[in-house]
């Protein structure tokens, strides 16, 4: 019997350490929620099952049965052993991969260009970084000692705990500010404040992270603009009162300019009303003196003196046509030419009794001005040329052309008379004949300083050329 006791308190042993196996290996499932301990429970139950068939088989040799138990839990064990060893390796690497996620968050907190500390709920500092002990020219050792409320400004102390409290509550997600800091020696440093919670498992907040940034370059830099912007604002009032004046004396002298200008206006107004009417009064006067001649050619009988006479009459009716397309015109300046040959031909025509019928005068002369004082010479000698044509370049014949072509080119003005009437003969030095009209021509072409030239080809061509820089 006690051989048989003893076999069932092996056995009963055996059954409640393999139940307790097993319930640990459930429970380890549900923990870790890995099936390695369920390993270690099938491999426990199959070596109690075997075990319980070697207590209770007496002398019989174990079966295969016993084997196949044995085996199997000797399988699930070495599963588990396996599983067992490849949880501990993948934990040492994660190990090892946090140690130096660790480092690095370590040493990139230490180094931050920032200043950073991290406020537990009571309001003590738990850790600092270089830059923040920098900042306010404490060590590690001192400023972990010292109370946060030493490190600000008097002014700033109230806003910025109630900022921390409100954090830490959860009623605040943040804060920022500007602030005075309180250094070490009791000078005073401006420094951009961040204040943001560090949240555990139940999304509570567990502590504040605090962060400093330096800014009295900045403050002194926005103090300095804000003097060079009152310096600005003062001279720019300043240069606006300037300004403002020398508008005013501006608008004075405009004003007076401008009542300068109008008497100006005015004088130049009657003054040109008075050459008009000079002009007006000397081709009255002329004309007068054409009349005259006119008259005196009617009571001599001598054919001779009358011709001079004529001539005479042709010669200051062309100066009189000057000073009436002055004064016509509106221009005082300058004489279209154009037209006053265009006048000239046609009053010679009148003057010598020529069948226009029979004669006719071509003018090409357009946009060509000329000034008072070359007007005149040119005028009279553009008179003696028609003229000389019009006594003597169509005697027995029916009819003819006289072409006057005018042109200015750059500091040139070129004449041209032309006629197709029987031309001066090859003969007749004309330039040192005894004729008034040839040597007027002569000698206004002398005082024009310019040169004129005689083409005998179909008819008479004098082509005259003159200097002109009006």
């Amino acid at each position: 019997m006690i051989g048989g006791y003893q076999v069932d308190v092996s056995v009963a042993v055996n059954l409640l350490m393999s139940a307790a196996i097993v319930v640990l290996s459930v429970w380890g499932y549900y923990k870790i929620k890995k099936s390695t301990p369920l390993y270690f429970g099938f491999a426990y139950t199959l070596f109690a099952i075997s075990h319980f068939l070697l207590l209770t088989g007496g002398n019989n040799p174990p079966g295969a049965v016993f084997f196949v138990l044995r085996t199997g839990g000797y399988a699930l064990v070495a599963t588990g052993l396996f599983a067992l060893l490849k949880d501990i390796i993948l934990r040492q690497e994660v190990e090892c991969d946090l140690r130096e996620s660790r480092k690095r968050l370590a040493a990139t907190f230490d180094q931050a260009a920032v200043g950073i500390a991290g406020i537990l709920p009571g309001g003590h500092i738990a850790q600092v970084n270089r830059r923040f002990c920098d900042i306010l020219g404490y060590t590690v050792t001192d400023i972990l000692n010292v109370l946060p409320h030493t490190l600000i400004a008097p002014d700033d102390q109230r806003d910025t705990f109630e900022a921390i409290k409100r954090i830490m509550k959860g009623d605040l997600p943040g804060y920022t500010s500007e602030i005075q800091c309180i250094r070490k020696d009791g000078s005073s440093v401006w420094c951009e404040l961040f204040i943001s919670p560090v949240r555990g498992t139940a999304d509570a907040p567990c502590y504040c992270i605090l962060v400093l940034e330096d800014i009295s370059a900045r403050k002194t830099a926005e103090a300095e603009l804000a003097r060079l912007t009152g310096r600005l604002e003062e001279r720019v009032l300043e240069r606006t009162a300037e300004l403002a004046q020398a508008n005013e004396a501006l608008i004075a002298e405009v004003c007076q300019r401008t009542i300068a200008e109008e008497r100006l206006r005015l004088s130049l107004h009657e003054k040109e009303i008075l050459i008009n009417e000079i002009h007006h009064r000397v081709k009255n006067n002329l004309q007068i003196i054409v009349s005259l001649l006119y008259l005196q050619s009617q009571k001599t009988s001598d054919s001779a003196c009358g011709a001079a006479l004529l001539d005479s009459q042709t010669r200051i009716k062309s100066m009189a046509l000057i000073h009436e397309n002055l004064y016509q015109s509106g221009d005082l300046a300058l004489i279209d030419f154009d037209r006053y040959l265009r006048n000239l031909a046609g009053n010679l025509m009148v003057a010598y009794g020529v069948d226009r019928s029979g004669i006719r005068a071509t003018i090409h002369a357009q946009d060509l001005t000329v000034n008072v004082t070359t007007a005149v010479p040119l005028g009279l000698i553009a008179n003696e040329l028609i003229s000389n044509a019009l006594k003597y370049g169509f005697t027995g014949r029916d009819g003819g052309e006289i072409t006057l072509t005018g042109q200015k080119e750059k500091s040139w003005i070129t004449l041209v008379v032309k006629d197709n009437g029987r031309g001066i003969p090859e003969e007749f030095d004309w330039e040192h004949a005894d004729s008034l009209g040839f040597n007027l021509v002569l000698m206004l072409v002398r005082q024009l300083k310019g040169t004129i030239a005689l083409g005998r080809t179909n008819g008479t061509q004098f082509v005259i050329t003159i200097p002109y820089a009006g």
